[in-house]
């Protein structure tokens, strides 16, 4: 039986650093043998506060359009091409409420989890994630954030679970690292190993993370993290983070046994 060739992480250009149409995206995806293509972008979110408003996602006003392209390119390449509607999104604590509401009439396939913040994003006491320099503290805030998201039943998977760039001790990297793992194994929650982080040299994948995944026995998807046509076309990257994740043990979920989670959408 041939394996369904897919991607879950796709972004738009509402996000406001990505590039190509959506309909590019999608011709791309179907010329490089794609069976499934879920669009993903970063989410809108609404903030309880007046004097901050996000400017690398997607604005509140945007996501109806966004629903309506993608649905409408979902019933236009049906007979071509299996397309999912999404979003990735952080879990913020004090906005999570508005955003489920915000979210509710558009039907979603599937959220994916990407905290790129710990805190509530527009807090003065809210870090991006992959900023070097973040000590204990900081480590242990994002795994409870993230298990606190996870909790709430909306994610199907976490995007670059690895993006915390911490600076401190390997055996505390190990500590907190392996009780995320453990946990998502126990809620069969897979982790990405994130194709445009490996690309881009950025601070994840982390090999660290990895071998705790590999000792845990997590499911494992590989996500492009495309923010423009040509990204899908990098059979080259595939291969090699397919090799890197072979060499642990690990193999990449068949799309039919991920469990597509919104049950708080």
């Amino acid at each position: 039986m041939k394996a369904i060739k897919y991607n879950l992480h796709t972004h738009t250009t509402r996000c406001r650093h990505a590039q190509g149409s959506d309909r590019e995206m999608v011709e791309t995806a179907i010329a490089e043998g794609f069976d499934v293509l879920g669009f993903s972008d970063h989410s809108p979110q609404v903030f309880p506060v007046d004097d901050y408003y996000s400017t690398f996602r997607m604005f509140p006003e945007e996501a109806a359009e966004y629903a309506e392209s993608v649905r409408a390119l979902q019933k236009e390449y049906a007979s071509d091409i299996k397309i999912l509607l999404g979003f990735e999104a952080e879990y913020y604590p004090l906005a999570f409420d508005a955003l489920r509401e915000l979210v509710a009439p558009l039907q979603l396939d599937y959220m994916i989890m990407g905290q790129h913040f710990v805190g509530n994003e527009y807090d003065e006491d809210s870090f991006y994630s992959s900023k070097c320099q973040r000590g204990d503290r900081f480590l242990t805030r994002y795994v409870e954030q993230v298990r606190e998201g996870l909790d709430t039943g909306a994610f199907t998977y976490i995007a670059h679970p690895d993006i915390v760039n911490y600076q401190g001790g390997d055996a505390f990297y190990y500590e907190q690292m392996r009780t995320l793992c453990r946990y998502c194994r126990e809620k069969r929650i897979p982790l990405e190993f994130n194709m445009l982080g490996y690309l881009n040299s950025r601070n994840y994948p982390d090999p660290r993370f990895w071998k705790i995944a590999a000792e845990v026995g997590n499911q494992v998807v590989l996500g492009y993290d495309a923010h423009d046509p040509g990204m899908l076309r990098r059979y080259d990257i595939y291969e090699a983070c397919l090799a890197l994740l072979n060499g642990l043990g690990l193999k990449p979920m068949n799309f039919e046994e991920i469990l597509f989670k919104n049950e708080a959408l």
